[in-house]
């Protein structure tokens, strides 16, 4: 018997699969991390289809299986489209993502941290954002997560500490330097 549920989630990315199916990795609010297959989301009539675009904020339902969940339906919360409009604006939202993607694990996340990570990403998303506190808050969530400080480490940018963290080399650009 399969259990679903619905979830308010950040699309973190997404990769094809198959010739209409794509794999979307998702920020819930109340599950963390989610790994899921949207089938048929590369149709030209998907309803999902500019939902899970990265960087959007939506309501998901998912059906969960032996393996992966299966997105069936989602509602667009919030469009990340104000922060596309510029390539200054692309990398700093794909820095974001990416760095939420290193940081959280699948199917867990603790009520402070998930309601940080939506404000970052709810700041990033205004229309007078404020880098230095986007930078204060990441500052913030990496401690919440119980990493160290990076102004306690020798790191001189966050791209840097969290590819230490996560043993992998970041790929997006930094523009969140440290003061």
């Amino acid at each position: 018997m399969s259990h679903s549920f619905k979830t308010e989630a950040i699309v973190l990315k997404r990769t094809n699969t198959g010739e209409t199916d794509r794999i979307v990795t998702l920020l819930s609010k109340d599950h963390g991390k989610i790994v899921c297959v949207a089938k048929g989301v590369r149709k030209l009539k998907s309803s999902n289809r500019a939902i899970l675009e990265p960087g959007n904020l939506a309501q998901i339902f998912l059906i969960e299986t032996r393996s992966l969940p299966i997105l069936t339906q989602s509602k667009l919360i919030q469009e990340a489209d104000c922060i596309r409009k510029s390539l200054t604006g692309i990398s700093q939202l794909s820095q974001i993502l990416e760095i939420f993607d290193r940081l959280f694990v699948e199917n867990y996340i603790e009520p402070e941290t998930s309601q940080l990570a939506f404000a970052i990403h709810q700041e990033l998303l205004s229309n007078n954002k404020n880098n230095s506190k986007i930078k204060s808050m990441l500052h913030s969530l990496i401690k919440n997560l119980g990493y160290q400080d990076i102004k306690d480490t020798a790191y001189s940018n966050v791209l840097d500490y969290v590819a230490e963290i996560t043993e992998k080399k970041m790929k997006s650009f930094d523009f969140l330097k440290v003061n």
